[in-house]
């Protein structure tokens, strides 16, 4: 039965199944949640849209805006697929401490930390699953499917925010930057 544990439990063995390839995991991860039922889908979808709504946060966004060198509103949007698709401890951790990207075991040519198609992952699978081409049917049927309160309640519980998260910074001034994030000012500037 999908709930946060089944959603982070599937992300996680897509990755570790595909061996740091990006468009492998999501190919696996799509794989498996297209035996879902519809239902499950569905689920799935909007654990991923709760996640991802919560860590639309200023500091995070600093963190994006330094490792790929600038950062627009939906390079942010395919950050936050890339952290999500690190699993659930990256992506917890990021949000207790945003710095703590910088932490994290990335093969060194990685250029931009993006995920665009982990944001696509359950119309994808739904897709795959009801082989239908038709994807008004999955925005139809996701626009009417709402996590219960208390999934979503527990979901937003397990995040815990540093305590600054939603800090000002200007893309302009490195000092706002290395104040918020020095740690990944430091990786960026040595790669």
């Amino acid at each position: 039965m999908m709930g946060k544990d089944e959603f982070w439990f599937l992300i996680q063995t897509a990755y570790s199944e595909a061996n740091w390839e990006t468009d492998k995991q999501m190919e696996i991860l799509i794989g498996k949640l297209s035996q879902y039922e519809v239902e499950e889908i569905l689920k799935f979808g909007a654990i991923h849209d709760l996640y991802a709504d919560e860590s639309y946060k200023s500091k995070l966004w600093a963190a994006a805006y330094i490792m790929n060198g600038g950062c627009s509103g939906d390079c942010f949007d395919y950050f936050r697929g890339w952290l999500i698709s690190q699993g659930e401890i990256q992506f917890l951790n990021a949000l207790e401490n945003p710095d703590s990207i910088a932490e994290l075991d990335i093969p060194e040519d990685t250029e931009y930390f993006e995920n665009e198609a982990m944001l696509s992952v359950a119309l994808q699978a739904f897709m795959k699953n009801t082989g239908t081409d038709d994807i008004n049917s999955y925005f139809e049927k996701s626009g009417k499917y709402n996590l219960p309160e208390e999934e979503r309640e527990d979901i937003i519980n397990s995040i815990i925010f540093d305590e600054d998260i939603d800090a000002y910074w200007d893309d302009n001034n490195t000092d706002s930057l290395r104040e918020l994030c020095p740690n990944c000012l430091c990786q960026k500037v040595a790669s």
